[in-house]
């Protein structure tokens, strides 16, 4: 059960990620409903933060690994999804992207630093974002390895 403020971010982050409308070229019944659901998927995602904020405000848990990973996956949707409007709007930024999905599993594998090479930025304004994303992701370990080192030693 402590994991299901997390859970329920991940599941409305999604949702606003693959509902937001990013050209009005649809009928516009699918584009109401795309604004539906992403509105409820903002509404949902907005709950859980203020809870999880809540949580640590009140005392009931301190800052958590759940809210690391709460901001971690908004921090890969909000890159997929800067990805994905680079190749929309400016095609050619980053090769075999054509997807919202190849935008995420680009987001997951350059954050994993895994870069298996089939999507790759070849513009300059996407390995400018690539390199920020890159940096961001460097500085975030070493800086939750830090918090974990210290934490264990506080513990001994």
């Amino acid at each position: 059960m402590a994991w299901a403020r997390p859970g329920w971010t991940a599941v409305a982050l999604l949702l606003v990620y693959f509902a937001v409308p990013v050209t009005w070229d649809s009928p516009p019944a699918v584009i109401g409903i795309s604004l539906v659901l992403t509105f409820a998927g903002l509404i949902l995602l907005a709950r859980m933060m203020v809870l999880e904020v809540r949580a640590v405000r009140d005392g009931t848990t301190r800052r958590s690994d759940r809210a690391v990973a709460m901001m971690l996956m908004l921090v890969v949707v909000a890159f997929a999804m800067t990805f994905y409007l680079m190749e929309l709007f400016a095609p050619g930024q980053i090769s075999g992207l054509r997807t919202r999905i190849d935008a995420l599993y680009f987001t997951v594998s350059t954050m994993a630093t895994v870069g298996f090479g089939d999507v790759h930025a070849t513009g300059q304004a996407a390995r400018a974002v690539v390199s920020a994303l890159i940096v961001f992701t460097a500085v975030v370990v070493a800086s939750l390895l830090r918090t974990h080192t210290r934490l264990g030693r506080a513990q001994e």
